[in-house]
């Protein structure tokens, strides 16, 4: 539970924000970088703050773990299936070392996961 003052949105930091998730029907969700205070979600209706909590430092590791394995991916945002299909790859014979149906698009993943 966070007991203090209400801390106001960021300002002067671009980075300190991360771009909002917009729902179609007028709602937004919004995360706010606030250092060593933790990270502060904002859910919000046309402009219009509704609801907003502030999660400590060691409970944001926690909610990202989860959001990542929810979303199927490992620690380091990989398709949880690519360490399966490179140790299947890697333990085959040199003649058997082939990519198998969906492989290709796992790689893919982990690929543009790699470059963001």
């Amino acid at each position: 539970m966070y007991i203090g003052q209400e801390s106001e949105k960021p300002t002067g930091r671009a980075s300190a924000s991360l771009p909002s998730f917009v729902f179609g029907n007028g709602y937004s969700l919004t995360a706010y970088d606030l250092g060593s205070a933790g990270v502060k979600l904002e859910l919000d209706y046309n402009g219009d703050v509704g609801a907003a909590i502030i999660l400590p430092p060691e409970e944001v590791g926690n909610l990202g773990r989860w959001l990542l394995q929810t979303l199927g991916q490992d620690k380091h945002g990989f398709p949880v299936e690519l360490g399966g299909i490179l140790e299947r790859i890697s333990k085959a014979p040199a003649k058997y070392q082939i990519l198998e149906r969906g492989d290709k698009k796992r790689i893919k993943e982990a690929l543009r996961a790699l470059r963001s």
